[in-house]
């Protein structure tokens, strides 16, 4: 590898890490305003997906289970 393809490499290293803290930093103040939010909301707002943020290191809201879901999943209008 030539030394301009390793500085290359080294630049698109550095931009990753920056968009990573900066998608932690997102999800953690989305939580502190919304703590009642759910986590692919957070994980929405963050710009990636909820499984990344776990494997980042991010605590995330417990799922919701079936009872705390809306009727509307299962077909009843009002």
């Amino acid at each position: 590898m030539s030394r301009f393809q390793n500085e290359e490499i080294a630049k698109r290293k550095q931009e990753r890490q920056e968009r990573k803290e900066i998608a932690i930093e997102r999800a953690k103040e989305f939580m502190i305003k919304n703590p009642t939010a759910p986590r692919s909301r957070v994980a929405k707002y963050a710009g990636v997906s909820d499984s990344v943020l776990e494997r980042w290191g991010v605590e995330l809201p417990k799922p919701i289970t079936d009872k705390q879901r809306t009727p509307w999943r299962i077909g009843h209008m009002i």
